[in-house]
């Protein structure tokens, strides 16, 4: 995410032939962990760059923007965002009653499910656990009594290293073994039922965004675009190799949820959803639009992508 962000501040400044020029500043330079959206609305910053689990973790419709979970891989999240209208329905209900103005800027695709430090056999094995997960999952997980645990990035580790935590989800292969969590503990789950995918966010003091005139609103649009397609494509082009890694060299254990953890989950998720997006007419009115798109895909992705999946399984490609 870091590099990706100084590639946006480069297409920016220089896009813009220096009429308007932004300065990035990484996790813990300028504000606190968590603090990045109260910076700019403050005015500290004129812009901020996370996860809307993370930076509106008390904003129930921008809980809302992540996932509706166990049924939204990037593909469809793109679909919304650029030709659902889900830009403008993510500002009307999330952003813009905050004062900011929201533009995507990147995707992690599909997720894995966590790390452990013991096997997660049942849904029982949850009860009791101490485990780092925000957003809408952690919110599911706390039906089954999980203790749930929010931390910044840079305090995971050392929470996992001495206990404090039994687990952590994080994001894919390349970026948890980044984050070294395959030093602590060896039992890897999938799939991330959690975060299918999972939209990062760029986030933009309205006042300050209004200033900007239509031709550099228009190149920082174009700026966010192309991290959203960067990062996507970046942790498709590594993961695979890092995981790897992880099973060959680093002795890490892929374990697949059972069937019945993960059809508890998905039963349970369809009942505190709409609990959670009746605190409010904003998050109500963003569930609704989310879940409506994706019933308008869900006969499309089931012929086109379905049934190529099956189909693939049997056929052997090899190099010549």
């Amino acid at each position: 995410m870091g590099q990706a962000l100084e590639e946006f501040t480069r297409f920016v400044n220089t896009a813009s032939e220096g009429k308007l020029t932004i300065k990035a500043y990484h996790a813990g330079e300028l504000v606190k962990p968590f603090e990045a959206m109260d910076a700019v609305q403050s005015g500290a910053a004129q812009m901020g760059y996370g996860a809307p689990t993370i930076g509106l973790v008390n904003q129930i419709p921008s809980l809302l923007l992540l996932v509706c979970l166990m049924d939204s891989l990037h593909k469809k999240q793109n679909a919304w965002l650029y030709y659902g209208k889900g830009i403008e329905q993510a500002d009307q209900y999330a952003y813009n009653p905050l004062g900011l103005k929201f533009l995507p800027m990147g995707n992690t695709g599909n997720q894995m499910g966590g790390w452990y430090a013991k096997e997660i056999n049942t849904v029982n094995d949850l009860k009791g656990l101490k485990f780092r997960m925000p957003g809408l999952g952690g919110e599911i997980l706390k039906t089954f009594g999980v203790n749930v645990i929010l931390l910044p990035g840079v305090e995971v580790l050392p929470a996992l290293t001495s206990g404090a935590i039994d687990g952590t989800e994080w994001i894919g292969p390349a970026a948890d073994m980044g984050a070294g969590l395959h030093k602590v503990v060896k039992n890897y789950y999938y799939p991330g039922w959690h975060e299918p995918a999972t939209v990062l966010d760029g986030f933009f003091d309205m006042k300050e965004w209004e200033k900007l005139d239509d031709n550099l609103k228009e190149i920082v649009k174009r700026g966010a675009a192309g991290t959203n397609l960067y990062i996507l494509s970046r942790f498709q082009a590594i993961n695979n190799t890092a995981l790897q890694k992880l099973t060959k060299e680093h002795g890490v254990q892929l374990k697949a949820y059972s069937d019945e953890l993960l059809t508890a989950v998905g039963n349970r998720a369809a009942e505190v959803l709409p609990q959670i997006a009746s605190k409010s007419s904003d998050a109500k009115a963003l569930y609704n639009e989310i879940v409506g798109i994706r019933e308008s895909m869900l006969d499309w992705s089931t012929y086109a992508e379905g049934t190529y999946l099956e189909a693939r399984k049997s056929a052997q490609m090899k190099k010549i």
